[in-house]
């Protein structure tokens, strides 16, 4: 009998040891034609989700999703950063090898590199992706390989690209919408959401129930998340999916100096969180703890379909393989390089270590110092050299201004830039950790600028680019600054030192240079600065194109340019309006209201919000036949939504003037002031008047521009 016990304790043992890792050793079923659904949550950290051990925000959504899924407690993204994460996601490949690096200056090339949505639509799958940010256009190449993308989001001349965003409950809407259309046929579907994203502006009741605005937006987030997932079971789909829930990325929220993300590649802005939900929620309410990658999906989604993956992708099913013996995961971040004039960093992650190779390099224990406050080198000499080689695997190459493309860089040494430039610096860069107050000293300075204290902002700014004169984000933030404030000459100087100083981000300055020197007549100027987003931006540079023509009289060039800009849905609405005001100089009025009202029901549908020169280019149109009071409207709309757009209130006051209301243009003139108070307003009222005849306006308003500064 003793004997019989001890064999029936030794098969319960074995039997245990055989449940506790069947998680990693047992082949997950195949599942073929079943639908793909990406939903990944912008800047989430998987340290602030009850799923992880968070106590201080409820997430109900997330929670139900991770009982039907497998949670991965070690998950990691790639680069801290919206694009390139995405571009990793999408590809299974690291950054270096998918070269997309930044948010802007570079733009995903899908003919190089096979994505997970060309292989699906290869096996007859419908693709379909809705997105929430302006750095996941559809014209960074992202979307090409889709059969739908949509990426309406409202543009605002001036305003940095991390703010341009839509509300995620009308991006889950529209996937929502696709998804019940495609629900009878296999489909992939991608999910963007940007909630949790700066600025922390959740809605209520969130926004009270919350002390913390990050966790009030994690709350926001999650019922977005809810609102979506019961969508899909009221269309059948939820049982059968394959559904993936993650972020790209984390948020620094202040940890180790960093207000969000894109610098540091600490644990809190690459660790992300991540649910995988197989069909029939198999595995439901699992864990697994060993280190996974975001370039990880693209196997484990070939393979739970019973498909081939491309060969050569460096990531593991995360469902059925056994894991890598003491796998590391490859991080990096070049933001502080291209960006802020710092060094850039790389690292790796295994179960127990994370190495960060930077000019002091870094090394700390995952599982006894999970803030990463203590760094453990110089104890860890033999663990800190393996990791250093092995990282030195990877390259380490960072895009200088020699490898630029020759086309580019003729074009940038054409307008006299490429002479001086600290982006190919020779030497050591500052270490982004001895130089990070910098970040909360322009901070500082925005907040200042954004609260009306414009001249001691714009100082404090001058005074980061004397400390830092590789500081590029403060560099443009200047020049967007003094553009506002109709110092023109003074932003041109501002922008053309930012794209001296990382000509990689030419494309982006470019065409906010060619814009203002558009403003300012240099038609010239204007062509030349945008033909430099012609790789990284086209649609933004057959919209500036587009502009130049229109500003020239050359009619049948600015509707070709137009035409080819409406091709992106990014541009599709602003391009529309130049193609409407084509229109206005051919006479063509009654189609002008037509395509405008189109517009303007799109942004309604859509929620795009006000869509700068749409009322102007309507109170030209309006005007032009006659119906001066809905003219007026028109341009008091369009100076309610824009404030600061002179040309509006140039236009208004002409049409007060036609009506014999002398009065009532003067007014106009008045709010302009009031609107944007300085010199340079006031000359341009003498300027418009005097072009308007009325000398005895004009020589008042000479008056006034000599009291004001």
């Amino acid at each position: 009998m003793r004997s019989l016990r001890i064999a029936v304790v030794v098969l319960a043992l074995f039997t245990t040891l055989l449940m506790s890792c069947g998680s990693e050793k047992r082949e997950t079923t195949t599942h073929p034609d079943a639908p793909v659904i990406i939903i990944s949550v912008d800047t989430l950290r998987s340290d602030r989700l009850p799923a992880y051990g968070y106590q201080g925000v409820a997430t109900p959504a997330i929670d139900a999703l991770r009982k039907d899924g497998i949670l991965f407690s070690s998950a990691w993204s790639h680069v801290p950063l919206t694009l390139p994460s995405h571009a990793s996601i999408l590809t299974g490949l690291l950054p270096p090898q998918h070269g997309v690096r930044n948010n802007i200056g570079y733009r995903f090339d899908s003919s190089q590199h096979p994505t997970i949505t060309k292989v699906l639509k290869g096996q007859g799958y419908a693709t379909g992706a809705a997105v929430s940010a302006y750095v996941l256009r559809s014209s960074t190449g992202i979307a090409d390989d889709f059969d739908f993308y949509d990426d309406s989001i409202a543009s605002k001349t001036g305003a940095a690209t991390g703010s341009l965003q839509r509300a995620g409950g009308l991006t889950a809407s529209i996937a929502n919408q696709w998804i019940s259309t495609n629900a009878g046929k296999p489909f992939f579907f991608l999910l963007h959401l940007f909630e949790p994203h700066s600025p922390y502006q959740a809605p209520e009741p969130y926004r009270s129930r919350y002390p913390d605005s990050y966790d009030a937006e994690v709350a926001a987030t999650d019922a977005i998340v809810g609102q979506f997932i019961e969508g899909l079971k009221r269309d059948g789909v939820y049982d059968d999916a394959l559904i993936i829930f993650l972020s790209d990325h984390g948020e620094g929220l202040g940890d180790h100096g960093e207000p969000e993300h894109g610098i540091f590649i600490y644990r809190e802005a690459i660790q992300v969180p991540l649910i995988v939900k197989l069909p029939a929620s198999q595995r439901g309410g699992e864990s697994v703890d060993r280190p996974v990658g975001l370039m990880d999906l693209f196997p484990t989604i070939t393979e739970l379909l019973g498909l081939d993956a491309p060969a050569g992708l460096p990531g593991e099913s995360l469902t059925s393989k056994l894991p890598s013996e003491n796998r590391r995961i490859y991080s990096e971040s070049l933001y502080g390089r291209i960006h802020l004039g710092w060094s850039e960093l790389r690292g790796l992650v295994d179960r127990e270590y994370h190495f960060i190779q930077a000019p002091r390099p870094e090394l700390y224990s995952v599982t006894r110092d999970p803030a990463q406050k203590n760094n453990i080198l110089d104890e860890q000499r033999r663990v800190y050299a393996s990791m250093r080689d092995e990282l030195a695997q990877y390259g380490s190459a960072v895009e200088a201004p020699s490898a630029i493309d020759p086309e580019d860089a003729a074009r940038l040494s054409a307008l006299g830039y490429l002479g001086s430039t600290s982006a190919a610096a020779d030497g050591p860069l500052p270490d982004p950790k001895d130089r990070i107050h910098e970040i909360d000293a322009m901070m500082k300075a925005m907040r200042m600028i954004t609260t009306g204290d414009t001249e001691r902002g714009i100082a404090a700014l001058r005074a980061i680019v004397t400390v830092n004169p590789g500081f590029v984000d403060a560099w443009n933030q200047l020049a967007v600054t003094l553009e506002t404030e109709g110092r023109d000459e003074e932003a041109v100087a501002a922008y053309r030192r930012a794209i001296e100083l990382t000509p990689s981000l030419a494309g982006e300055f470019g065409l906010a240079l060619g814009s203002l020197l558009l403003k300012m007549d240099d038609h010239d100027g204007a062509e030349a600065h945008a033909k430099l987003a012609e790789a990284s931006n086209p649609s933004g540079t057959h919209l500036l194109l587009a502009r130049v023509a229109l500003a020239r009289g050359d009619l049948a060039r600015a509707e070709s340019e137009a035409r080819e800009a409406m091709r992106d849905q990014y541009e599709k609405q602003r391009a529309t309006i130049v193609l409407a005001q084509v229109f206005i100089q051919q006479g063509r009025l009654a189609e002008v209201l037509a395509m405008l009202d189109e517009v303007a029901r799109e942004a309604n549908e859509k929620s795009i919000g006000p869509i700068e020169m749409l009322e102007f280019t309507r109170g030209d149109a309006l005007a032009r036949l006659d119906r001066a009071d809905e003219a007026v409207a028109a341009f008091e709309r369009e100076i309610r939504d824009f404030p600061l757009h002179r040309r509006a209130y140039a236009n208004l006051a002409l049409v007060h003037l036609v009506m014999g209301d002398q009065a009532g243009a003067s007014a106009v003139f008045e709010r302009m002031l009031k609107a944007s108070p300085s010199r340079r307003t006031a000359i341009f009222a003498a300027d418009t008047l005097e072009k308007l005849e009325q000398p005895r306006l004009a020589a008042e308003w000479r008056r006034r521009a000599q009291t004001l500064k």
